[in-house]
């Protein structure tokens, strides 16, 4: 049996975190949340390979939810979790979303299955390129092949 996958969820509205914990919970996810991008920051330290999904507002007090992207993007170049983006506004677009590193944009308010179902997506492509890799990986390392 697998482990579980993990999110972590961002976001200065409490009822938002609750409610997007208890829908991927409900699909076998484990959810860690923070209410800031501070907080987000020292929980990506902390958990830094199990995580597969980060959630975050855009604006929020303290650290914003666009300089986590960027700092996500920028320190975790080769294995980084799919980063999706969540506001209430209109002034970010897709390429400006793709631009600081987010790989989906949700306007809230949005409907969470789809939030969900884009999360299964991409740990789906990430396992299939992780598994694509270390075959790759080996059938290319000679020192294995005897």
């Amino acid at each position: 049996m697998g482990t579980l996958p993990t999110a972590l969820l961002v976001d200065d509205e409490h009822s938002i975190l609750e409610e997007l914990s208890w829908h991927l919970q409900q699909r076998g996810w484990r959810v860690l949340t923070a209410p800031d991008g501070c907080k987000a920051e020292e929980l990506c330290r902390k958990h830094f390979l199990e995580l597969q999904l980060v959630v975050t507002d855009i604006r929020m007090p303290g650290q914003s939810g666009q300089t986590l992207v960027k700092k996500i993007a920028e320190e975790r170049k080769s294995v980084r979790p799919a980063v999706f983006i969540m506001t209430a506004y209109d002034d970010v677009s897709r390429e400006d979303a793709h631009l600081i590193g987010a790989d989906a944009i949700f306007q809230k308010p949005f409907r969470v299955r789809e939030l969900v179902a884009a999360a299964e997506h991409f740990v789906k492509i990430a396992d299939r390129e992780k598994h694509s890799n270390d075959s790759v990986i080996m059938a290319s390392d000679k020192s294995k092949i005897q």
